[in-house]
């Protein structure tokens, strides 16, 4: 499932740059010149190992650029460390098409991409690959009788986590799927580089999360984790921000459907701005008559 989110994701980036088949901008998008294209997809073929299937053509805003050939796409924020790489006939992969090499093969290949891109290797924790499954059901001949099969396995994610100087960094990671020869089918890499005074005010919210002094109480739920982090903006999106932050996690008192509360706070208790992601839609303010009603 998270998979399948951040795909649609980098395709809503994608669509902001490139007009799908007929692989022309957007009237508001800044089209990328032959060799301002033809670098960028250098750079894909050097650091992560795309075969180009034929003239790639691309554009940008607001610093994101992406290049494609119709089949595989390169979207970069410039001078972050951010990258999503997808291939649309490789992924979602096919039950032919999936990776069938070792976890620790696959591992190997995200290092080596992580390497490729500049990543300190201190920086590198929380290695995983996740197994993906499927599961389908079938309705018998009748239309009422609907028989649920067991879950298959699929493909194989590998999602690396990444610490800085003792701090989880959560907004970064490595996300990747690769085809049957271990090419790229779809990569989203967010690392970027994080200035002294975020890392400085990280260090200082270590000591205050330990503590846990500064820790805003809420209504019918209690403290379950109490954590400094780092926060940046995600890799689908034009804004470079980041900021420390204490990153508490309520469990409710009640069992209940839903997701736990969670907030950012900083060395007095109070929330934090977090990172900018998308653009907000404009709105344009509604005129008002005479006598005070909104007139559109």
């Amino acid at each position: 499932m998270k998979t399948i989110i951040y795909s649609a994701l980098s395709a809503l980036v994608l669509s902001v740059l490139l007009s799908g088949c007929a692989m022309e901008p957007r009237a508001d998008a800044r089209r990328l010149d032959d060799d301002q294209a033809n670098q960028l997809a250098a750079l894909g073929t050097n650091d992560f190992g795309i075969k180009w299937q034929g003239r790639v053509v691309g554009a940008g805003e607001h610093g994101v650029r992406a290049v494609t050939d119709g089949v595989t796409t390169l979207t970069t924020h410039t001078g972050h460390r951010v990258f999503i790489i997808h291939n649309r006939k490789e992924f979602p992969p096919s039950e032919g098409t999936s990776f069938n090499g070792s976890d620790t093969e696959l591992k190997s290949i995200g290092i080596k991409l992580l390497r490729a891109t500049g990543v300190k290797e201190e920086e590198i924790a929380d290695v995983q690959v996740l197994q993906q499954f499927t599961q389908s059901g079938e309705i018998g001949p009748v239309g009422k009788e609907v028989r649920v099969l067991p879950p298959q396995k699929s493909h194989r994610t590998l999602v690396i986590g990444r610490r800085v100087e003792g701090v989880e960094v959560v907004s970064s990671r490595l996300m990747l799927n690769v085809d049957g020869a271990g090419r790229v089918a779809f990569m989203e890499l967010a690392w970027p580089d994080l200035n002294r005074e975020v890392l400085d005010r990280a260090s200082r919210y270590l000591k205050v999360a330990e503590a846990k002094q500064v820790v805003p109480r809420l209504e019918g739920a209690e403290v379950e984790s109490v954590q400094a982090v780092i926060l940046h903006s995600p890799a689908v999106g034009f804004y470079n921000d980041a900021t420390a932050a204490i990153r508490v996690i309520y469990r409710p008192n009640a069992k209940q459907v839903g997701q736990k509360a969670v907030r950012y706070i900083d060395e007095r208790g109070e929330d934090v701005i977090l990172p900018r992601d998308l653009d907000h839609p404009r709105e344009e303010a509604l005129k008002r008559a005479e006598g005070g009603a909104p007139r559109q």
